[in-house]
């Protein structure tokens, strides 16, 4: 008897979770690994016990996008700039133009460091970015050096 007054209980429960997602239709939240470059090994900085960028893209009034980025165990002590390479239309067409993004990481003493950047509907507007596609790959720049890099992943920006 009492697991049948549960069972209104776990419907209830189901049917609040199981609303629409608020996320971006055409493109969700990508999690992609951040590796060393052959570059930044050739000027000292070490392979990552853990590297990440968090794209989510959200369409919202206030954010349209969120960049979340994390490094652990690169170089102790050193500014990383995260620079966007846009390549037009998708990963594998040509280089339309690198974008540094103002945000700089800079690592403490055990090479950790994060930070975040959020694009507003206005910068999209601004830019003339609604309604295009881009292959895009996160690079952490030190001085002249891309020393950690991600993948390329296809963005379609409503």
């Amino acid at each position: 008897m009492r697991s049948l007054r549960l069972v209104p209980v776990a419907l209830l429960a189901l049917a609040v979770t199981a609303g629409p997602a608020l996320a971006d239709q055409s493109h969700h939240t990508d999690h992609l690994a951040l590796s060393l470059t052959t570059a930044g090994a050739a000027a000292g900085h070490t392979e990552l016990r853990s590297g990440q960028v968090v794209n989510t893209h959200t369409s919202g009034p206030v954010n349209f996008a969120i960049e979340g980025y994390t490094v652990n165990g690169a170089k102790p002590g050193t500014a990383y700039a995260v620079v966007l390479l846009l390549f037009a239309g998708s990963c594998s067409g040509p280089l339309a133009f690198p974008f540094a993004n103002g945000v700089v990481l800079t690592t403490d003493a055990r090479g950790d460091a994060h930070g975040q950047a959020k694009i507003s509907p206005d910068d999209v507007a601004a830019f003339g970015l609604h309604d295009t596609d881009w292959g895009i790959t996160w690079t952490l720049v030190a001085g002249d050096v891309a020393a950690y890099t991600t993948e390329c992943a296809e963005v379609h920006i409503d």
